[in-house]
């Protein structure tokens, strides 16, 4: 598989990942508030061969009623560009919804568990799955995602809110 089609399906997982990351812990009266507005920040991708490439990220966030989220997401790298969309439902502590990317007409499935801790996430997309463990202190954030099917090791990202 080529470095951009990697980093493009890569940086979808991520985008669904950003808007997952920012549910964890948060009572449906807070989640606006916790939530809402413009977070942005670097991550990297790195293969399963060592070599690497930044992605920086901008992500804007809505909140709805009965628990609904609706994420937008630009992300850019030497190599390539993505914009995705997610929509996410959070009810007790599990986590569900759909993303979609535009420029690369994917699209997939989230489901997972949120504790006071962070997530611990499943990513499916029709090529790849991905485990993400997200944490959440303040306006930081840290994401941590191991896909499969994929010739990626790992990807890190940093948001940062305030």
């Amino acid at each position: 598989m080529q470095l951009p089609a990697v980093i493009r399906r890569c940086t979808t997982v991520c985008a669904t990942a950003l808007a997952l990351a920012l549910v964890g812990g948060a009572a449906h009266a807070d989640l606006a508030a916790d939530i809402e507005g413009r977070w942005s920040g670097w991550g990297s991708i790195v293969m399963a061969g060592g070599a690497s490439e930044q992605v920086r990220c901008v992500v804007q966030y809505v909140a709805g009623d009965g628990g609904t989220l609706r994420q937008s997401l630009k992300c850019a790298s030497a190599s390539a560009r993505v914009e995705a969309e997610a929509e996410l439902k959070l009810s007790g502590g599990e986590v569900s919804g759909k993303w979609t990317e535009h420029n690369y007409k994917a699209e997939g499935a989230v489901r997972g568990r949120a504790s006071d801790a962070g997530l611990n996430l499943t990513i499916d997309g029709d090529h790849f799955s991905a485990a993400m463990a997200v944490t959440t202190a303040g306006c930081k954030q840290s994401i941590a995602i191991a896909p499969s099917g994929l010739d990626v090791a790992r990807v890190s990202i940093a948001l940062t809110k305030c």
